[in-house]
């Protein structure tokens, strides 16, 4: 149903693991999830050297032309994700036009395509918050 909680045939992929925000406006917002060695992925940084990657970026209604502008996702693909401590953040980059105020964000994490959990958070325009800190051992 391509509603941001781990959706096959939607514009993104799966993975080993995959982290994926979903939210219900049209404001940007930016996923970021930092693994064990201090490595952020972002659409900043859109890879890393284990296999981690970020396959979809939104930016809500700021862009008219990507498929699902309100869903970013990161996956792992090939090796297993390292182990240790990872962190997950939302960030409220900004409104576009109208389409912004008060957002709720629904971060999905799952490991071998089944969904570990999922976390809901409101998020004001300008806010970053860390959703959660999971280990992988």
């Amino acid at each position: 149903d391509c509603d941001g909680v781990i959706d096959d045939g939607c514009g993104y992929g799966s993975g080993l693991m995959q982290v994926t925000a979903s939210w219900d406006t049209g404001a940007d917002i930016d996923l970021y999830v930092t693994g064990p060695l201090g490595d952020t992925l972002s659409f900043q940084r859109p890879y890393t050297p284990f296999g981690a990657r970020v396959d979809h970026t939104g930016r809500g209604d700021c862009s008219g032309d990507t498929p699902n502008p309100r869903v970013e996702n990161v996956r792992w693909v090939g090796e297993r994700p390292m182990d240790g401590v990872y962190e997950v953040e939302a960030h409220y980059w900004g409104e576009c036009g109208s389409a912004g105020g008060p957002t709720n964000v629904t971060i999905s994490v799952a490991v071998g395509r089944r969904i570990a959990g999922q976390y809901l958070q409101s998020l004001l325009p300008g806010g970053r918050i860390r959703v959660l800190r999971f280990v992988i051992q």
